[in-house]
């Protein structure tokens, strides 16, 4: 008995009338007319694409897309400053997480740097008191160089003003030992100041560090 034939007609049936079903596949238009009336239609007319419009299967009416209406002029010129707000604000948010990056790094290092530096409270705690003692041998120093240099100051102007009470004039190398004295005590004044802010700066670092570094220790122990 013979059966490929059945089989091919059935195949070529079927065939034909799944190409028939795809050629009558299709979609459908819905919208409102100018007037305001709903309307479903082959083909789109342009003010419909402007107003916005669904798209339905043609047979079975099922939803296929919507398509949003037009933006008019004023809509394109807000929709273009808020993708430049999104824009600016995801900038400055990569600038926000860049920054939170190296300050944990930088975070990283000083905990480290501690741990590496101190073993215990009383190791910082003797590191403060010998860098101040030394800063505060500093300043006594330069206090003292101070107190000389206003004698030897003093000294000169009197020199100088006795040498203008007798009709001399002061000469070149009397008036550059002057200058050159007031130079020093300017740079001593400099120098005085210059101690007493390291030696702040330096109490208060040991302060902050002294705080970290019990939080460090305690949370390894």
């Amino acid at each position: 008995m013979n059966i490929s034939k059945p089989i091919t007609l059935i195949a070529l049936l079927t065939a034909f009338a799944i190409t028939s079903f795809a050629a009558s596949a299709g979609q459908i238009y819905r919208f409102n007319d100018e007037s305001g009336v709903t309307t479903m239609s082959k083909i789109l007319p342009p003010h419909a694409a402007q107003n916005g419009y669904d798209i339905l299967d043609d047979k079975s009416f099922r939803l296929i897309e919507q398509v949003a209406p037009a933006l008019t002029p004023e809509q394109i010129i807000e929709e273009e400053k808020r993708l430049a707000a999104e824009k600016e604000a995801g900038r400055l948010a990569k600038i926000s997480e860049k920054k939170r990056k190296e300050q944990q790094r930088q975070e990283t290092i000083y905990n480290n740097n501690l741990l590496a530096s101190y073993q215990s409270e009383e190791d910082l705690l003797r590191a403060k008191a010998t860098q101040i003692t030394y800063l505060f041998s500093q300043l006594s120093k330069t206090e003292d160089f101070v107190a000389k240099n206003n004698e030897k100051l003093h000294q000169l102007q009197q020199q100088a003003a006795e040498t203008e009470i007798s009709g001399k004039s002061i000469s070149v190398n009397f008036k550059k030992r002057l200058d050159a004295v007031e130079q020093e005590l300017e740079n001593n004044h400099a120098e005085i100041k210059r101690i007493k802010s390291e030696i702040q700066a330096r109490d208060s670092q040991f302060s902050t560090d002294l705080i970290r570094l019990r939080q460090l220790l305690s949370s390894k122990q």
